[in-house]
């Protein structure tokens, strides 16, 4: 077992026998998370199953043999534990938080209707009915409708590029067969990553997960997906959507696989710059001193294979999307041309540090947190995620900005609730 340096307690990684890995960190709490990961997200799907791994998430939880439609939720919420799933386009996660006397009954419970699942040809039909509800009320929210358009143009005929959710004519192709093959094919110890968090010691913990997490023949490791991303073009479309209140609008850049966890900081940094706080330079323009957006957010979603840095403005007036896209065009522009001001990258170091002081209060938060950065191979590096995000310099943050946001390269998309004249 190798043992990872951090500031509260250390850090184990190792691999049993069944090819299942383990992250588990000691923490003296009353209560004990328990979060599987797999490595079985969206884009590992056949495109004419679109929402098969989403659909599986949904039908772990029908149950298995031992534990039947409702006795697993049961088992855990009888004790005040708590229980969620999801999935994304690279991996789908399981995970219980449960009181530290009942993490044998918990992790017993998971394992098995993880591993185990019914998969039933009733249940399905059941549950395919909840998905097409969810879905469909997704199709609703503009949000939602636009952050999809943009996914599709970014990341083209590549796996990304597909709802989570699926489609109607997706969801209908699926049948238990095609989710037990599936569930095959990556839902086994060797493709498995469990990280625990809590005060259980290491050698009753390695003892259940061998019982219980057994070596399945024939079964390893699934390679990740190897899918190069298309080259984007700039692009300004709009989408008329009649549901929607209010028009918004999107710049986005695509951003290839990142090697280096520290430039996904970086621009998070960026980010954090121009819209985290009220004081940040397009809050403070656009929404305080303007009033021309109800709000605006700016981040960067991460992913294996490559993701997308993007702004979001909730417009308080469509008739004002040039000056909106003018201030966007100055703000970003400055950046790649004069040095942040030390104290206002101070500003930005220190806010994003107290949001993960905050954000790995609880062993829930810490389990789901190592659990990503595993996933991606960057459990090591995030150990020192503050130390490494107050030694950003004004000089790296402008190299950033030009590297990956200039104006020229931007993809817009301008929603709005009205046709255009």
């Amino acid at each position: 077992m190798s043992q990872l340096l951090c500031p509260t307690s250390p850090i184990h990684t190792t691999t049993l026998s069944s090819g299942l890995q383990v992250v588990y960190q000691y923490v003296p709490a009353p209560v004990v998370a328990i979060d599987f990961w797999v490595r079985a997200g969206a884009a590992a799907e056949p495109e004419c199953y679109n929402g098969l791994a989403h659909a599986l998430e949904h039908m772990v939880f029908r149950g298995s043999q031992d534990f039947p439609a409702g006795a697993f939720d049961h088992l855990i919420e009888k004790h005040g534990g708590m229980t969620n799933a999801a999935t994304s386009q690279d991996y789908a996660h399981y995970y219980i938080l449960t009181a530290l006397e009942y993490w044998r009954e918990g992790l017993t419970a998971l394992a098995d209707i993880l591993l185990r699942p019914s998969l039933g040809a009733e249940a399905w039909e059941q549950e395919r009915a909840v998905i097409a509800e969810e879905l469909g009320q997704a199709q609703d929210h503009p949000d939602w409708v636009g952050q999809q358009v943009l996914w599709r143009h970014c990341y083209g005929a590549h796996p990304y590029g597909r709802p989570i959710l699926g489609t109607a004519d997706s969801l209908a192709r699926i049948t238990p067969e095609v989710l037990r093959e599936f569930h095959r094919q990556y839902y086994h110890p060797g493709n498995m990553t469990v990280v625990v968090v809590g005060a259980i010691p290491w050698e009753s913990l390695e003892a259940v997960l061998e019982q219980v997490c057994p070596t399945v023949a024939g079964a390893g490791t699934v390679p990740p997906l190897v899918c190069p991303l298309p080259r984007v073009t700039p692009w300004r479309s709009q989408l008329h959507l009649p549901q929607a209140e209010q028009g918004r609008l999107w710049w986005v850049w695509p951003v290839a696989g990142v090697g280096e966890v520290t430039t996904g900081w970086g621009l998070d940094l960026v980010a954090t710059l121009l819209s985290g706080g009220r004081l940040a330079r397009l809050t403070q323009r656009l929404r305080e001193e303007l009033g021309w957006v109800q709000d605006i957010d700016c981040h960067y979603h991460q992913q294996v294979a490559g993701g997308l840095w993007q702004i979001t403005a909730w417009l308080s007036n469509a008739e004002g999307l040039a000056a909106v896209e003018a201030v966007l065009h100055q703000e970003v522009t400055l950046l790649q041309e004069e040095l942040v001001p030390r104290e206002e990258l101070r500003r930005a170091q220190r806010q994003l540090c107290h949001a993960y002081t905050f954000g790995t209060e609880t062993p829930q938060q810490m389990a789901r947190l190592y659990g990503y950065y595993h996933q991606m191979g960057w459990l090591e590096q995030s150990l020192g995620y503050r130390e490494r995000l107050r030694q950003f310099r004004p000089e790296e943050v402008q190299r950033l900005a030009q590297m990956y946001l200039s104006p020229q390269q931007v993809v817009r998309l301008w929603l709005t609730p009205e046709e255009s004249a």
